[in-house]
């Protein structure tokens, strides 16, 4: 059985680690650059020797109301339709927890739905939102004998104030993510990237809802 605080130390392990990863700069190589947004997917190879993906891109809206949208996991399926369901296991303490996430069909319909149970911390790198962790094993977690369970090494979305205009903030998404399931890495290749600028599409998309709100 692990403890709440084995459970903690792992999640600020994974944190750490990703933002280290995130913040790289050599070994990065473009996979998908979007034009007119300037959005952009890069990969590079972790230790495993596994391809992680980056992604980078601008949203016009500030960065609490995404801080608050992105740390409400139980709502979070409303407006990232990436996901078709997501709901916290068990709160470990005021910034850890432990998920359990079902994908929608990823890439286009290429890769089936996969499910994850991960632990997370949400913190600041000085001014800059982090939410970053990894997969676990939980003893009650659910499972479904119909997806396949994946494995997020360590990961994170970072949210960084824009220094021009407090309606506006830069998201990235380190992704480490082993699909399991007998899946070649020329469709992981296309499915991952495309995976990234749906998730990007739907924050957008949200972005939008709350500006007709008038919540900015």
């Amino acid at each position: 059985m692990t403890t709440d605080a084995e459970y903690i130390k792992v999640a600020e392990e994974a944190w750490e680690e990703s933002v280290e990863i995130a913040k790289s700069v050599d070994g990065w190589k473009e996979e998908k650059k979007d034009k007119k947004t300037g959005d952009v997917v890069e990969s590079r190879k972790n230790s495993k020797g596994r391809k992680i993906y980056r992604c980078k891109a601008k949203i016009d809206m500030p960065p609490k109301l995404l801080i608050d949208a992105m740390g409400d996991t139980d709502h979070v399926t409303e407006w990232n339709k990436t996901l078709t369901e997501a709901r916290v296991l068990k709160t470990l303490s005021d910034n850890c927890a432990i998920s359990y996430q079902v994908t929608s069909d990823g890439g286009g319909g290429m890769v089936s739905a996969r499910d994850f149970v991960y632990v997370s911390k949400k913190g600041y790198e000085g001014e800059i939102f982090v939410m970053g962790g990894k997969s676990v094993e939980m003893k009650d977690a659910p499972s479904s004998s119909k997806i396949v369970r994946a494995v997020n090494g360590p990961g994170c979305q970072m949210v960084t104030p824009s220094a021009e205009d407090k309606n506006i903030c830069e998201f990235l998404w380190l992704m480490d993510c082993d699909y399991k399931g007998w899946m070649p890495q020329s469709v992981l290749d296309i499915a991952m990237p495309i995976a990234q600028t749906q998730f990007i599409d739907c924050v957008r998309k949200l972005a939008e809802k709350l500006k007709e709100e008038g919540q900015f």
